[in-house]
């Protein structure tokens, strides 16, 4: 996957946690229980937060031509898509496949920032070697 898709893809889930958000406040109130409403504005707010950190790594992959950094956006893509998605599908009463991978999803998006962890670190060990 290129880092532009990853950058298109970033706008899109901002746009879409946006719709979401707005659902939520507005529509969903008076259909779902107070603990699948939290559920739901939970994952918009996990979508928001990734979807930044997404677009960001994703710039640092580019700036820095970085294949780890490249790797790490790439399953930040996965990570939201499977852990947002299971985390909506479980408040909505979705098919329990779909909610079963929410944990996935999670653990996918901690080992993303992680590699991002060890790629900064890496670049910084890196630079600290060459300077004089």
């Amino acid at each position: 996957m290129t880092v532009r898709l990853l950058m298109a893809a970033s706008a899109l889930l901002l746009a879409l946690a946006t719709a979401l958000g707005a659902i939520a406040s507005h529509a969903l109130g008076g259909s779902l229980d107070a603990d699948a409403l939290h559920s739901f504005e939970t994952a918009v707010e996990y979508q928001f937060i990734h979807s930044l950190g997404l677009l960001a790594v994703a710039i640092l992959a580019e700036r820095h031509a970085s294949r780890p950094l490249l790797i790490a956006a790439a399953l930040l893509l996965v990570g939201i898509l499977l852990f947002c998605g299971g985390v909506y599908a479980s408040s909505l009463d979705g098919p329990g496949w779909i909610a079963r991978l929410a944990p996935a999803g999670g653990m996918i998006l901690m080992g993303s920032w992680l590699l991002a962890a060890v790629a900064f670190l890496h670049a910084a060990f890196a630079s600290r070697k060459q300077a004089p």
